[in-house]
């Protein structure tokens, strides 16, 4: 284990995502099971080269594998899953984030700022202005204020579908909010 372990930072380190992904189903293929620190590396070089859904996968395998977080690696946690929700949102799928998102909130895993206006313009920008209120909603609710660009997007999108009362009801929720 030890000899994966060292081979795989090591390849993590130069980048080498490729042979990293052959060490670490190697070491699978005989047995051994990866911890969540090796899972974050490959997790890691998938986001620095912007391959999302493969590190979404990866997050999925990990749950599935039943692979336990350790309160000394739970920061590195929480940053893993919101750069990849943040990413899978870059990427467009909709359907996929909102698990991933859902999973996090599950987990009570902290969501940020820059995560949820991620989810909100995408919501948005995919007319779901159901799933971007309730992610607004549990934005506000986990005492995250929601910037401009945030209302804007959601305000925009909802007066775009003539859905006028609700551009109202939102301004004036802002408004008596002070969050303008």
């Amino acid at each position: 284990m030890v000899t994966y372990s060292t081979l795989l930072h090591g390849l993590c380190k130069e980048k080498k995502l490729r042979d990293a992904l052959i060490i670490f189903d190697r070491m699978k293929l005989q047995g051994l099971k990866p911890d969540a620190g090796l899972y974050w590396k490959i997790i890691d070089l998938f986001c620095d080269g912007r391959k999302f859904q493969e590190a979404a996968n990866f997050l999925d395998e990990m749950i599935f594998e039943g692979i336990p977080i350790k309160r000394v690696t739970w920061s590195l946690h929480v940053k893993i899953h919101n750069t990849v929700v943040r990413g899978v949102c870059s990427g467009g799928d909709a359907n996929r984030v909102f698990l991933l998102y859902r999973g996090m909130r599950n987990k009570g895993i902290c969501v940020d700022g820059g995560t949820y206006e991620a989810l909100v313009s995408l919501f948005c920008g995919k007319r779901d202005i159901y799933k971007a209120g309730i992610v607004l909603d549990e934005m506000v609710l986990d005492g995250c204020t929601p910037g401009e660009d945030t209302w804007s997007v959601l305000v925009c999108r909802v007066m775009g579908n003539r859905k006028v009362q609700e551009a109202i009801d939102l301004m004036s929720e802002l408004v008596s909010g002070n969050q303008i």
